[in-house]
């Protein structure tokens, strides 16, 4: 229908303004809502100022337009007066409970997808974590003979302790064999005096352990 045969719309609320026009072309909300494509429901909504029962205010707007073009009524002025009343401007555009519903079901599976990615990140980050702080940690290095810093009467001492296999240990840098099951043993010449002796135990990129012992050697006098 042309602008020139559009009907006047009533200086009431919008939806009362509709109601009337609707009520003067003696058509029901079900009549409205087929000729307008609209379900009646929402046609009732837009009538009564319920537009939180609405899909939001993008899709009211697409009604407002349909219905004014089944009362005819001009789209442009039906729409200029739902932006001008305060209670459908103010609607946001997720304004249905239902559409509230599914966007938070989405926000909340996000939430959980989001939660879950994080997780694993931080479980695989502590994973690596530890294994390399485990191939940066030093091995483990006992020094069971001596057991401590000694005195001697003998220029010789046997060295003998623990660590891993595949283990390096060195005793004043020289390299000691270490057996299967990580133990190892060599013997040492000192001298008169005190001796001190370094022990090392280091595997490939790790850092170096370390046991210090100090031997004194206390050689008897020679008998002329």
């Amino acid at each position: 229908m042309s602008s020139f045969g559009r009907r006047e719309l009533p200086p009431d609320t919008l939806g009362e303004a509709l109601r009337i026009v609707r009520e003067e072309m003696q058509l029901s909300v079900a009549e409205l809502a087929s000729r307008a494509g609209v379900r009646a429901t929402y046609v009732e909504a837009i009538e009564a100022g319920r537009y939180d029962q609405t899909p939001g205010h993008t899709y009211v707007r697409g009604f407002l337009r349909s219905i004014a073009e089944a009362l005819e009524l001009s789209p442009d002025v039906v729409l200029a007066r739902f932006d001008a009343d305060p209670v459908g401007a103010a609607q946001p555009s997720n304004a249905s409970p239902t559409m509230r519903g599914i966007q938070q079901s989405r926000w909340s599976y996000r939430s959980v997808r989001l939660v879950a990615f994080a997780s694993i990140l931080l479980a695989v980050l502590v994973y690596f974590g530890f294994q390399i702080r485990g191939i940066l940690a030093p091995p483990p290095l006992e020094v069971d003979a001596p057991a401590a810093d000694v005195a001697i009467t003998e220029p010789r001492i046997t060295i003998h302790g623990t660590t891993e296999p595949e283990v390096t240990v060195q005793v004043n840098g020289q390299d000691v064999q270490v057996d299967r099951t990580g133990n190892f043993q060599e013997t040492i010449d000192l001298q008169a005096g005190v001796n001190t002796l370094t022990v090392t135990a280091s595997r490939k990129r790790s850092r170096t352990a370390t046991v210090i012992r100090r031997v004194l050697v206390q050689l008897p006098p020679v008998v002329q």
